[in-house]
């Protein structure tokens, strides 16, 4: 198998005849608020190929009572509901429910993401907060210092930039 870059933008690996490699995203989700910013990127980016995503959310059991702060079912509930997105998009999608104490996130989805293969892995950019931030223990600083794989990290946009685009114009 030989590989060339085709020298566009994005740089696409093609493989013989000029068929490009299919992109394997393992979309991460935490909460239902982030979902329409995860779905919207995997669906740009993965517009122009042949796209499948696998959505996996972790279901997070606190120390030391392992007691889950969701259940299982609101679990699936939001995996089902982002890979339907996906589809929805043109994007072939599954998913996955995975357990795991809270330290230990970032390692169940990089398992996950090893496993299935994945080419990227893509999480919400929201920033962690209050110690954890400040030790860099979050689940999205794990993925990004211990990742083999791009991780793209997916930040909705600002709020308030349209009233300061409003106001710039006013000025």
């Amino acid at each position: 198998m030989s590989a060339s870059r085709d020298g566009s933008a994005d740089d696409v690996i093609r493989v013989g005849g000029g068929d490009r490699l299919p992109l394997r995203f393992l979309v991460g989700v935490d909460e239902q608020a982030t979902i329409p910013d995860l779905i919207t990127y995997v669906a740009t980016v993965g517009a122009e190929g042949r796209a499948t995503a696998r959505v996996v959310h972790v279901v997070e059991h606190a120390f030391p009572s392992g007691f889950a702060i969701e259940t299982v079912g609101e679990a699936k509930n939001l995996v089902q509901e982002a890979a339907f997105m996906l589809r929805m998009a043109g994007i072939g999608a599954s998913g996955a429910v995975h357990h795991g104490r809270v330290n230990r996130i970032a390692a169940v989805i990089l398992d996950d993401a090893t496993t299935w293969r994945a080419d990227t892995i893509v999480v919400s950019g929201r920033r962690t907060q209050g110690l954890r931030r400040l030790t860099g223990r979050g689940v999205r600083e794990q993925l990004v210092r211990r990742s083999t794989i791009p991780t793209a990290l997916v930040s909705s946009p600002a709020r308030g930039l349209g009233k300061m685009a409003r106001d710039c114009k006013k000025g």
